[in-house]
């Protein structure tokens, strides 16, 4: 029996939070306990809860409890309440190794909570199942206001179903304790006041009759202040998701939306894997199937553990990704994924993983490169994941020949088509839209398109049939996973070309002389009083008005912010306008030279124009309002000020210099800052160990509405050179970054002329000159290691910032 907590000094320690009071309070029988800390420090680490810096702290301690005693010690005066909870979570994740917190880690008694936390403690479960998609508002709201931050916001964002979004906003509410469980409740109640008094009155303790839940404007208005920071504003509404026209459907609940938002969720949640498994046979499209083995269904679920996805019949994931980690050509992972029936998450796995079996019988290989995989490189953007729910909604009658549904299908492939353009294609305006196929044919052009999925879509949509459809079905779904990946900032991949990573982005980037608005404009118009609020039947179903008011507060909302962008403004009220005035008034606004190319982020304005011509009633595709609520999403982060609108640095190539390790990937670390009159950011590199590399990149952005594009100072590379003229080459001048087998790189330095001297060199030796833009030789200690790049006084410069050094 474990003893009652010792006395808590109320005066002393008024301040401490509850989870961290409670573990100070039993410091005494956690030091006795945590005789071997070694396993609980690996998983802190792994769990990203302690630093390397707090880990050899604690590790130079000479004895257990002097080690015990430092960790917590860090835990109290290091970390805040979120992080106390990973704490309490790594202890418990290890707690075979600590039998004497047996007792203490199955109770939370000693900790004190507030009544707003306890109650959504109670109310969690319901809260998961029943909010679906009311997660992206509420979240937005704790955001804007301040409770959330970047990183935790994108932490809900990036769980891939609305399930685990709405788990993972709530344990971060109960983390950071009674105050953000308050602000979560009148998010809550803002967003959707029916469902959260059905909610409360579902709950039956006693301890919640008093509860007083009516949202007060003048609380929120003090919970949520309009933002000062580099903050990101989104908007997201509870939608009705529906395949077939209204009256035929059965009535939709805010828990069926969510079911129907993510394919996946529903079962997730009610089958486990192994029923999963039991059943699931490779079906090809030609009509054969593939049994898999039990040892094969075994290594799945272990895939599946090790990967630390929970999987469906829904399409979340890009699987190709998986296959590609595993070092399968694409082609043949291409393959291995159209010949199937299904496009579903666990089917596609299932796919990889018996290719890679049936091509090496090598078990322990598979689960080794599994475990070296970058899960996150699976993951889509929540803009990916909804037109991927959205076509497998919309497409579930295909298989019918009725001309209204194969119309409804022509509408919807075009909108997504249309979509996928805007995300690839650096100036979209000049394309003709007179259809899906011709989007296509559009697209065949682009680099970042891989031709031979665009052209198995054109074969199948040469004849519009409802067999033609179906069959691309599976096609079109690996494009949206193709061209929607969940992003960190900016990424660039890396492809192997002889000795060189030729470099690109992973998501273009288009660069504008659009210079952002002030936060707090954008959230006076996102937070404007609508007229889009849902009304309900008293089944609880969403009526098909509530989509049409939906629809008109998306246009109001979108005109509203493009007026604040415009230099003339808009000088109409427009909220009491038709919805046909509303849409032309967006239409006129984007046609002035504000909105050009290269003024604007064209994507983002095809977006908007593809957001007023695909009216979600009109063409019956209720669903399609998801999208467009994500589209003012998109657009109110565009618009916030930030440095990266008018700059980019652009990585061309990297070099390995006599090591073997490879590139696995480079990515921002943070948006480009302009201060002390330059513009500098951050840059990760990724590499399977340490190395030596060159990197090679330029700039490009608008200077008081100009474009520039920098390379300077410039790199030259000299090819063939004897050893004689070695030392002849070095003393031109320029700093030698590396040399090998005859060939030299220089960077230019201070003094001019370089490039004519070494002409002169190279002429008399009969050598090789290239001339490339501006080189950073970098050495890494770790596989991760951080340059700083600076633009300043039309020149390049880096400096090293962790785990490396820079000449």
């Amino acid at each position: 029996m474990m003893a009652s907590p010792p006395e808590m000094n109320k005066t002393k320690d008024e301040g401490v939070e509850p989870l961290k009071k409670h573990i100070q309070n039993w410091q005494d029988l956690l030091v006795e306990a945590l005789y071997n800390i070694a396993p609980l420090l690996d998983h802190m680490i792994a769990a990203h809860v302690l630093t390397q810096e707090n880990y050899f702290e604690v590790q130079a301690e000479k004895t257990p409890q002097n080690k015990a005693r430092k960790l917590l010690e860090v835990v109290q005066h290091q970390m805040d309440e979120e992080k106390a909870l990973h704490f309490i979570e790594c202890l418990k994740k290890c707690k075979e190794h600590y039998p004497r917190l047996k007792d203490w880690l199955t109770t939370d008694a000693g900790i004190k909570r507030g009544p707003t936390e306890q109650k959504l403690r109670k109310q969690m479960s319901e809260l998961c199942l029943r909010l679906g998609h009311l997660v992206t508002p509420i979240s937005m709201r704790l955001f804007s206001g301040g409770t959330l931050s970047q990183f935790e916001l994108e932490q809900v964002q990036a769980s891939t179903t609305p399930f685990l979004q709405n788990k993972t906003l709530l344990s971060l509410c109960l983390a950071k304790g009674e105050k953000t469980c308050l602000s979560f409740y009148q998010a809550f109640h803002s967003e959707d006041s029916m469902l959260a008094k059905d909610i409360d009155e579902c709950s039956s303790p006693s301890s919640l009759k008093n509860w007083d839940c009516t949202f007060n404007p003048v609380q929120s208005e003090a919970g949520f202040q309009a933002p000062t920071g580099s903050l990101d504003f989104s908007v997201g509404h509870p939608v009705p998701v529906v395949s077939r026209p209204f009256e035929s459907l059965p009535p939709l609940t805010t828990a069926s939306v969510a079911s129907l938002s993510s394919c996946s969720t529903a079962v997730e949640e009610t089958h486990p894997l192994s029923a999963q498994l039991q059943d699931l046979t490779l079906k090809m499209e030609y009509g054969g199937e593939i049994e898999l083995r039990p040892e094969e269904k075994e290594l799945i679920r272990e895939v599946t553990r090790l990967l630390g996805l929970e999987l469906g019949s829904g399409m979340t994931l890009n699987l190709c990704e998986l296959g590609l980690a595993l070092g399968l050509p694409r082609g043949v992972v291409r393959e291995s994924l159209f010949e199937l029936e299904s496009a579903g998450d666990l089917t596609q796995l299932a796919a990889i993983v018996h290719c890679f079996m049936e091509k090496t019988q090598d078990q322990n290989r598979l689960l080794h490169k599994i475990g070296a995989c970058n899960t996150k490189r699976l993951m889509l953007s929540e803009r990916g994941r909804l037109l991927l729910a959205l076509l497998q909604e919309v497409t579930a009658d295909i298989n019918s020949s009725f001309e209204d549904v194969l119309q409804k299908c022509r509408h919807l492939f075009h909108f997504v088509m249309r979509d996928c353009f805007a995300e690839v294609e650096e100036d979209p305006s000049g394309a003709s839209w007179t259809g899906p196929l011709a989007t296509v044919r559009l697209l065949k052009k682009n680099v970042l398109v891989d031709r031979a999925v665009i052209q198995e879509l054109e074969d199948c949509w040469g004849e519009e049939t409802a067999e033609s459809y179906q069959q691309s079905l599976r096609i079109l779904a690996q494009l949206l996973r193709d061209l929607f990946p969940l992003l960190d900032s900016v990424e660039f991949d890396g492809n192997l070309q002889g000795e060189i990573y030729r470099c690109k982005p992973r998501r273009l980037h288009r660069v504008t002389k659009f210079k952002g608005l002030p936060p707090r404009m954008i959230y006076r118009v996102l937070t404007r009083k609508g007229t889009h609020s849902v009304s309900k039947d008293a089944t609880g179903s969403v009526s098909r008005t509530a989509v049409t008011r939906q629809y008109k507060d998306i246009c109001l909302k979108v005109a509203n912010l493009l007026a604040k962008v415009s230099t003339e403004g808009n000088s109409k009220d427009l909220m009491q306008a038709e919805i046909s005035d509303i849409i032309r008034e967006i239409q006129l606004t984007l046609s002035k030279p504000e909105f050009t190319y290269d003024s604007f982020d064209a994507g983002i304005k095809l977006r908007l124009l593809s957001l007023v011509e695909f009216d979600p009633i009109a063409l019956d595709i209720p669903a399609l309002i998801t999208l467009h609520w994500n589209t003012v999403s998109i657009l109110a982060k565009y618009l916030k000020t930030s440095d990266r609108h008018a700059f980019q640095f652009n990585i061309e190539y990297v070099r390995m210099q006599q090591c073997l390790a490879s590139l696995q990937g480079i990515c921002s670390v943070r948006d480009p800052v302009t201060i002390d009159n330059g513009v500098e950011e951050v840059f990760c590199f990724l590499t399977s160990g340490p190395a030596l590399f060159l990197v090679c990149l330029h700039c490009r952005g608008y200077r008081d509405g100009k474009y520039f594009m920098c390379n300077e100072p410039l790199c030259f590379q000299v090819f063939g050179l004897p050893e004689t003229a070695m030392q002849e080459v070095e003393s031109l001048g320029g700093k030698v970054l590396t040399v090998e087998k005859g060939k030299m790189w220089l960077r230019e330095d201070c003094q001019e002329g370089l490039k004519t001297r070494l002409e002169a060199v190279s002429q008399s030796h009969s050598t090789l000159l290239q001339e490339g833009s501006c080189c950073f030789l970098v050495k890494s200690f770790s596989t991760e290691c951080e340059v700083k790049f600076t633009f300043k006084n039309n020149k390049i410069t880096a400096t090293a910032e962790k785990n490396s050094e820079v000449l």
